[in-house]
């Protein structure tokens, strides 16, 4: 069922976010209202740059999951009930959200007489009820046009042509050859980076994968050259020491010229992503070879590999098809798989997180010859004890409890409404604090199934800045991973880093029995594991936990030994390396492509 419900400025301990539904009614409130939809994952921040611009009108906030499927009709006419004058959607950044001008139409259609479009970075686009008819319908119109009569035709000639030329990449190969750079076994490595993402980078697992990776290459003394979408001279999007080391970072501007669609703005941007990086790097120069992070919609290394002879690398952490099959429905299925086909095809080699993932691609009819197992990993060095936890501790008033946290981005995998169910059920018998760090699209459930207990029994943080997650994992006693399947019952596939960070923090671990989760964490010894969903068993793990400090300590040590032996970005960059270096000397090609 939709909910619509009013915001207030709690968003730190004790109870959720959002009020309870009673409280709209309140006298004092203005009339006008305004119907916030935030898109940006981060609910406090939209929240606040709502309040700031519209005080003191009431504020109703409008959850993205009801956009998709029949709930949106649902949605919007309980948004049009509540006759808006304003509505805002608020966005990471506005030059990778796409659909906008689907969006004016939807707020056309909710009656808002007026519609704000907003980002983080505080720009702000304004259109009254006439200027939207006026000049986006007529632009929405234009964009749709262009986008299936130009841009999706030509998408799908890209696709025909880059698969034709894969027939002739060992006659390119050969005549490249000569221009690159030989890599000695046991010198350090030039590497083109490419994140065609569309997306801004700041947390969850995109985010810990790419800082690590990188981090881990420049530990090895091998150099970087990374290109991504962001604006030229924006900020750097991902923290640490890496950005410092990396030789040398390019951001290729997205465009939001033909967003018509999500599909289309993805076609059109890869299109205008790798024209810009095909200028940049048409020749060999003296990289050794390029590593992409696979994404949706993008044939950027596929293209680059062609044309200068490199080999290509493919960071494969999940099926774009799958994904859009049962996540996130983006539609042109057909080109969609075209395009994973040939990324697969072209890639001289393909890491995958886990052993689930190399099974998919086998099955497939990869050649299991270049899947390469890459288990993600850790900066144990970032991810410590005694790295800030009392400070958070003192901060939320819980110094005197038993703190069992988790941290995501609320994924429908990670099972955080699992966790809250449990912390039910513990709350009644031990003095427990139970600590949700992060936003997303599962949060809303958890924070309704934790809403009738005792207020200080838990906080909800929020989205924060991913540099302070080691302080925030510091805090609690025991951390909790509650996964459970995925909804098509496919094996799961995930390598979680955020149990790798779990462990470096040396801290007791209670865990799904799932996939790599379970050969990761040996049960009793580096952790507990409990049968995915099982509420009883997670709150009997959790208590069993609370109430033995020194069985906690065990388990925490235990499990940061592992990680530091076997599951640091370092070691996972190293295992690229070695592979690579097998290829790019040697001059190994795969004829034979799956």
């Amino acid at each position: 069922m939709t909910r619509l419900d009013p915001i207030h400025n709690d968003t730190r301990t004790g109870s959720a976010v959002r009020a309870n539904k009673s409280n709209s009614d309140d006298k004092n409130s203005p009339k006008q209202v305004v119907a916030l939809l935030d898109l940006s994952g981060n609910k406090e921040r939209a929240a606040a740059w709502a309040e700031s611009e519209f005080n003191p009108r009431a504020i109703q906030y409008i959850n993205k999951a009801d956009l998709k499927g029949g709930a949106a009709r649902e949605m919007l006419a309980c948004v049009r009930a509540l006759n808006p004058h304003t509505f805002v959607v608020f966005t990471s950044d506005l030059d990778m959200q796409s659909a906008r001008g689907s969006l004016m139409l939807l707020a056309l259609l909710s009656g808002a007489r007026e519609i704000v479009l907003a980002d983080s970075s505080g720009r702000v686009v304004r259109r009254s009820r006439i200027g939207a008819a006026l000049v986006e319908a007529p632009r929405l119109a234009i964009e749709m046009l262009c986008g299936y009569a130009l841009v999706l035709p030509f998408s799908w000639l890209l696709a025909a042509v880059l698969g034709l030329a894969m027939r002739f990449r060992e006659i390119i190969r050969t005549d490249h050859a000569i221009q690159r750079r030989t890599v000695d076994q046991s010198g350090s490595c030039n590497i083109l980076y490419i994140r065609a993402t569309l997306s801004v980078l700041q947390e969850g697992g995109m985010s810990t994968h790419v800082e690590g990776f990188q981090g881990g290459m420049l530990a090895l003394g091998h150099t970087l050259t990374h290109v991504e979408v962001g604006r030229p001279n924006g900020t750097p999007e991902v923290s640490g020491a890496a950005v410092g080391n990396i030789s040398d970072r390019v951001r290729i501007a997205p465009s939001a010229l033909v967003g018509a669609t999500k599909a289309l703005f993805e076609l059109w941007n890869n299109l205008v992503f790798s024209v810009a990086a095909f200028r940049l790097f048409d020749s060999p120069r003296d990289f050794d070879f390029i590593y992409q992070r696979y994404s949706r919609f993008n044939l950027t290394g596929v293209l680059l590999s062609l044309t200068t002879g490199l080999p290509l690398a493919l960071e494969f952490n999940g099926s774009e098809v799958w994904v859009s099959k049962h996540w996130d429905s983006i539609g042109q299925m057909p080109l969609l798989r075209q395009f994973e086909r040939l990324n697969l095809k072209a890639a001289d080699a393909v890491f995958v997180v886990s052993e689930a993932m190399k099974n998919s691609l086998t099955a497939e009819g990869v050649d299991d010859a270049r899947i390469i197992v890459n288990p993600n990993g850790v900066n144990t060095e970032i991810f410590r004890p005694d790295c800030g936890g009392r400070m958070i501790r003192e901060e939320l008033a819980i110094d005197d409890q038993v703190v069992a946290g988790f941290v995501g981005t609320f994924g429908p995998w990670h099972g955080a409404p699992v966790f809250a169910e449990a912390a039910r059920l513990v709350a009644r018998q031990a003095r427990c604090h139970f600590l949700f760090v992060g936003d997303g699209d599962e949060r809303p459930a958890a924070e309704r199934i934790l809403s009738q207990l005792r207020i200080g029994a838990f906080t909800f943080t929020g989205r924060i800045p991913h540099d302070r997650v080691p302080s925030y994992l510091d805090a609690c006693d025991i951390l909790v991973s509650p996964h459970v399947p995925l909804a098509d019952g496919s094996e799961f596939f995930g390598s979680p880093t955020k149990l790798f960070e779990y462990m470096a923090m040396a801290r007791a671990i209670v865990a799904s029995r799932l996939g790599q989760i379970a050969d990761i964490i040996e049960d009793g010894k580096s952790g507990l594991l409990v049968e995915p969903g099982d509420v009883a068993a997670l709150a009997g793990a959790i208590e069993r936990l609370s109430n033995d400090k020194e069985f906690r300590m065990a388990l925490g040590a235990n499990a940061r030994d592992v990680v530091e032996t076997q599951y640091t970005w370092k070691a996972n960059a190293s295992r690229v390396v070695e592979t690579m270096q097998v290829i790019v000397p040697e001059g190994e090609r795969v004829n034979s492509r799956g």
